[in-house]
């Protein structure tokens, strides 16, 4: 069974997606296209773990890791978050006030990450 699944995760892609390379021809910059895949995987991916994170530790109602898993999942949204202000449509928002948005979600982001590393570390330590 697992032999199909493995078949099925090569093959049926390569059949669905066999027209794809002529209208891929039409790009004259190839970058461009990887940019934007790259950008648009990054947030989809990202969103879906901040998600999960997120509700895993609402689902644990409290308690010592429920309350560090709410510490990571609010940290990793706001990264995502300032992460998200480096899209190419906020770009005629002045450059100065994005990078201060930017940087002040990724500190604020790190920093409750590292709580929830300290609360976790104190949990394993017992204290």
């Amino acid at each position: 069974m697992k032999y199909f699944l493995m078949i099925g995760v090569f093959i049926i892609p390569s059949v669905v997606f066999a027209g794809v390379a002529e209208t891929l021809a039409q790009f004259d910059n190839y970058s461009g296209m990887f940019e934007s895949i790259s950008l648009w995987s990054t947030i989809i991916i990202a969103l879906t773990t901040s998600i999960m994170v997120w509700t895993l530790g609402r689902k644990m109602h409290g308690g010592v890791l429920g309350k560090v898993l709410v510490y990571f999942s609010i940290g990793m949204t706001l990264i995502f978050l300032g992460f998200a202000t480096e899209v190419s449509w906020l770009q005629n928002i002045p450059h100065i006030y994005l990078k201060l948005v930017h940087d002040s979600l990724y500190i604020i982001g790190y920093i409750l990450m590292g709580i929830a590393a300290t609360k976790l570390l104190n949990v394993i330590k017992g204290a």
